[in-house]
């Protein structure tokens, strides 16, 4: 009996939400290269020069004309530092790209059965014929089940994922392939 799985709406923004955090924590990280950590040590060199000056009574009132805290920079924020703000954040996007693309192409996958054939997420039709197995090893805990095809001698796999599919066609999908598979054994 045909059935047809498609992408949940839960993983669809799960990764969605993955992707956009760490694009997100890497424009922080730029943020604070470029202007934050500069503003930090422009306060913190400010403080010393008025330290220098033995002015500290005159800091608040500095402090405050800048929109600044009273309270002084712990330290001075090395070029080390900064660099090290633009590595993190190419790092975080870098990372948000991949799980963004990873999300563009998989969003809109579907596994689907037809009256010969299974069509696997990535799009090919597999006959039943093809069939040579299923893992069910993680099946029961975690809803995973790879199944195993040889068509024209090249061997290939693909996966059924009930949290990531919707969980009852996926389960009727995995019961007609065994289903089909049984009769050969």
């Amino acid at each position: 009996m045909p059935a047809e799985a498609r992408v949940t709406p839960i993983w669809k923004k799960q990764k969605l939400f993955v992707a956009l955090f760490l694009l997100a924590i890497g424009g922080w990280f730029f943020y604070d290269g470029k202007i934050g950590y500069p503003k930090k040590n422009e306060r913190f060199n400010a403080y010393k020069e008025y330290e220098a000056k033995q002015q500290l009574t005159e800091w608040p009132d500095y402090a405050k004309s800048r929109g600044w805290s009273e309270v002084p920079e712990h330290k001075e924020l090395t070029q080390q530092d900064i660099v090290g703000q633009f590595a993190f954040g190419g790092l975080a996007a870098l990372l948000g790209v991949i799980t963004l693309a990873y999300w563009a192409t998989q969003k809109g996958r579907v596994v689907k059965t037809d009256a010969d054939a299974v069509h696997t997420p990535s799009g090919r039709r597999v006959p039943f014929s093809a069939i040579t197995g299923v893992g069910k090893k993680k099946w029961d805990a975690k809803g995973l089940a790879t199944v195993r095809y040889e068509i024209e001698g090249r061997k290939g796999e693909f996966e059924l994922d009930d949290y990531k599919y919707d969980r009852d066609p996926t389960h009727a999908i995995l019961a007609e392939i065994e289903e089909r598979l049984t009769p050969r054994a």
